[in-house]
């Protein structure tokens, strides 16, 4: 083997090596990467970095300008001015050349705007409150984002597990049927009990093979949350047994509209609505304008400055809206009108946000009552079919009735973590519902 041949294979098992090592990660860490790589939180952060060049656009109206233009002609032709003398001999007038082959010149401009009535300071201020208003946006969307995240993380959890107890009870019916057969060999059981054994055990099969296909689903969904390499192995370390505590009743809605950033962000919409009707209405007034200016010219026949001059000019301007046609009034009607949409909006969202609490806190009341009760019907589901397993071993049972059992338990394993995975969305709805978003 060549030395690029033994390089390109050590390279290869290197790669080889890195996608088969498999990366674990809890909730927290799957936030926290969730956090660095989700292309849509990524996206909301780009939108909340404009907030700073809208305020940089602001403050540029406060501040003077200044341009610089240069220029250069060439005249093919001369130009000239004529002087008639008046000789009563009837001479024709004296032809005077005034141009040069080459001209240049710079002008360079400092303008400042002296006096609007309040404009570019109302339009610095909507630049800071569209900055407040995009923080608040940025944090509900993210927080939105991260729940989704903690969703799926318990999701492809509780899928996998759905995927492990079929194969459980897979592996259960194969060490039944193979017990079944050797005592059908004995003569100790019926032909029609050994089948009954063998179809137990093949119509678990293909409920192994939906519900790994279900796990990987929800496995390569999660992954794509978290902009995670689908080649690459995710391991979860989480459990559905434990639950956090259930929150207490919100009493005051006030304490909870205090902490909804989307609620925060509509209010800081509203001021810069509110300030768009002063700063629509300021167009009806003069601004004031203040230059300087500074220009330079030179003229030769050669690419030399000479026969140059110069000149500083001061000027102060007031421009005087003085007719538009309705417009200006009309954008002052449409910043009033906008202002009480939005009021009313802000209203709806108040009920909405009512209701939304409420709503998450039934579903969480609901979740609980439905685990405490899947606790119940587990152990009572686990016993019986331990029962039935003797039973069968002892002659004293059908394998129809350890098929029954074994059903009962698994339904009553799936509605268990259904359950807790239930309480746990709504509980994660819950910290949006109230502002409170906490794993």
């Amino acid at each position: 083997m060549s030395a690029l041949s033994k390089t390109i294979f050590m390279y290869l098992i290197i790669w080889g090596l890195a996608f088969s090592y498999a990366m674990e990660l809890d909730l927290a860490g799957a936030v926290q990467l969730a956090e660095k790589q989700n292309k849509e939180i990524q996206l909301a952060l780009a939108e909340y970095r404009t907030a700073d060049a809208n305020v940089k656009e602001a403050w540029s109206q406060a501040f003077p300008r200044i341009d610089a233009s240069f220029g250069y002609d060439r005249n093919f032709k001369q130009t000239y001015f004529y002087i008639n003398t008046g000789d009563a001999n009837g001479d024709l007038p004296n032809r005077f050349s005034f141009s040069f082959n080459n001209q240049f010149r710079l002008n360079t401009t400092l303008s400042q705007t002296i006096y609007s009535f309040g404009k570019v300071g109302t339009a610095l201020d909507i630049a800071y409150d569209y900055k407040y208003y995009i923080d608040n946006q940025f944090k509900y969307q993210k927080s939105l984002i991260l729940v989704r995240v903690k969703k799926a993380f318990y999701q492809t959890i509780l899928f996998e597990k759905i995927w492990k107890l079929s194969k459980e009870s897979q592996e259960s019916a194969y060490s039944n049927y193979e017990n079944t057969k050797l005592r059908f060999e004995s003569g100790s059981v019926s032909e029609f009990e050994l089948l009954q054994a063998e179809v137990r055990w093949q119509n678990s099969i293909p409920e192994t093979i939906e519900a790994e296909k279900n796990y990987l689903l929800a496995l390569n969904n999660f992954k794509s949350l978290l902009n995670f390499p689908l080649n690459k192995k995710l391991v979860l370390r989480g459990n559905l047994e434990q639950i956090v505590e259930m929150p207490e009743r919100i009493a005051d809605i006030n304490t909870v509209l205090e902490d909804r950033a989307d609620y925060n962000a509509s209010l800081w919409l509203l001021k810069m609505n509110q300030k768009n009707i002063k700063l629509q209405f300021a167009n009806h007034y003069p601004s004031l304008l203040g230059n300087l200016t500074y220009s330079y010219n030179a003229q030769s026949d050669n690419f030399r400055l000479e026969n140059d001059n110069d000149n500083v000019v001061l000027g102060v301007s007031l421009n005087i809206p003085i007719l538009s046609g309705g417009y200006t009034s009309a954008q002052v009607q449409k910043a009033r009108i906008e202002t009480d949409k939005l009021q009313t909006q802000i209203s709806l969202q108040q009920d909405q946000i009512m209701i939304e609490v409420d709503n998450v806190y039934l579903r969480l009341q609901e979740a609980l009552k439905r685990i405490q009760a899947a606790q119940k019907a587990l152990e009572s589901a686990r016993r019986a079919f331990d029962i039935a397993e003797i039973r069968v071993l002892n002659g004293l049972a059908t394998q129809l009735e350890l098929k029954d059992s074994r059903i009962f338990l698994d339904q009553a394993q799936v509605n268990y973590y259904r359950a807790t995975y239930d309480y746990l969305n709504a509980y994660f709805d819950w910290g949006i519902a109230t502002g409170r978003n906490s794993d």
